[in-house]
């Protein structure tokens, strides 16, 4: 059993900002207890227009912004018990969406290494980090949740690296293709 944090390099214009501040590889970091990336979560921007309108959001690999972005796909080997955290903390964010916001604040904060953390706002790697906080899992050290970056998941070494590549390379491993489902229907 596993939990699956996805690193995605964006070439939408706040992802180019993100990534030019940083000098890293990846500007977003998402979160999911699938393999084949059926069910991912993240803080990022709500509708294709307007990237100040931000908040919890389950996104789609298999289109739009990272459907073909590179991507850096890390696991971690989580317990019975973790995995129903992360579950319960997923559902909670899922049944209570009009509850959060993007921590626009927060990204100000970073740079200027202050904590501007909110009641109920995140940006992307806070969230995961937060959601892996409550499995009691630490894969990034002692970095406080304010200062969380996407690259830290990376460079901590504590996840394994499954796959780094294109998003839709990652995602078409999992296609089932319509022959073999008719193959496997008739046993």
């Amino acid at each position: 059993m596993k939990v699956y944090v996805i690193l995605t390099k964006t070439t939408t214009i706040p992802g180019k900002i993100i990534q030019k501040y940083t000098r890293k590889p990846f500007n977003h970091v998402s979160i999911s207890l699938t393999e084949d990336l059926s069910e991912v979560y993240s803080f990022g921007r709500i509708g294709k227009r307007n990237f100040l309108n931000g908040g919890f959001i389950k996104e789609d690999v298999r289109s739009g912004v990272l459907e073909k972005s590179a991507t850096a796909i890390l696991s971690y080997e989580i317990t019975p018990e973790q995995q129903a955290r992360i579950q319960r903390e997923l559902d909670w964010f899922r049944f209570t969406v009009d509850n959060y916001r993007y921590n626009f604040w927060g990204i100000l904060g970073l740079v200027l290494r202050l904590d501007f953390s909110a009641q109920n706002e995140f940006f992307c790697s806070q969230f995961v980090g937060h959601v892996l906080e409550v499995a009691d899992i630490s894969v990034v050290g002692d970095t406080a949740l304010h200062f969380l970056q996407p690259h830290d998941f990376l460079y901590e070494g504590l996840m394994e690296v499954e796959f780094c590549g294109r998003m839709d390379a990652y995602v078409n491993r999992f296609a089932v293709e319509e022959p073999e489902l008719l193959a496997l229907a008739s046993v």
